[in-house]
């Protein structure tokens, strides 16, 4: 249990510290300094990160979905690869296929998925990938990103995937469809 617990900051942490408390989630979220509107779930909890937002419904372990903003100008936490303000999608993709490689906490990592897609009405990538945690267990991973100005943005689901990915995949999906920026950069 302690290797789940592990994995799970670990997850987290990728996507930076949770910085609030846990409230009710559903209906529009907006953070101005993020730059990001999305429409929530209701019956799910969310947490402020430092560079996002993270949801979930059964807890963190079971299904989350984080959408974040990264600065392209810093580092990622697992690769030396850096993201470039002309880069093309598939190459935003390349940069963060290579730091879910080199983290050593997913454990027989896999792409399923790598193609273009369009995150409301920018161009960017979709990555479908897999991967187990220490006790075997393994999870599924959609990622969507873009790059836009001088900032990052992804939004992505995690489930077990066995049953629970399944299960929550539609929520995702109506999330992702909701993300907006507020401003044009």
């Amino acid at each position: 249990m302690r290797k789940v617990i592990l994995i799970t900051l670990l997850l987290v942490g990728m996507a930076g510290c949770v910085t609030g408390l846990w409230s009710q989630a559903g209906g529009l979220y907006s953070s101005t300094p993020l730059n990001f509107s999305v429409d929530l779930p209701a019956g799910w909890m969310k947490s402020k990160i430092t560079n996002g937002l993270i949801i979930t419904r059964d807890g963190v372990l079971l299904q989350h979905i984080i959408i974040t903003r990264h600065d392209i100008n810093k580092e990622l936490p697992h690769t030396k690869k850096k993201f470039k303000k002309d880069m093309l999608p598939q190459e935003a993709a390349e940069v963060i296929i290579d730091d879910m490689i080199t983290d050593t906490t997913f454990l027989n990592f896999e792409i399923v998925e790598n193609t273009p897609a369009k995150i409301a009405e920018f161009s960017g990538f979709k990555l479908v990938s897999t991967f187990k945690n220490t006790d075997g267990l393994k999870y599924k991973n959609i990622q969507y990103g873009f790059i836009n100005g001088e900032w990052f943005y992804s939004i992505y689901y995690v489930a077990p995937q066995r049953y629970y990915f399944d299960k929550d995949i539609k929520t995702f999906e109506e999330v992702f469809k909701s993300f907006r920026l507020i401003k044009m950069t």
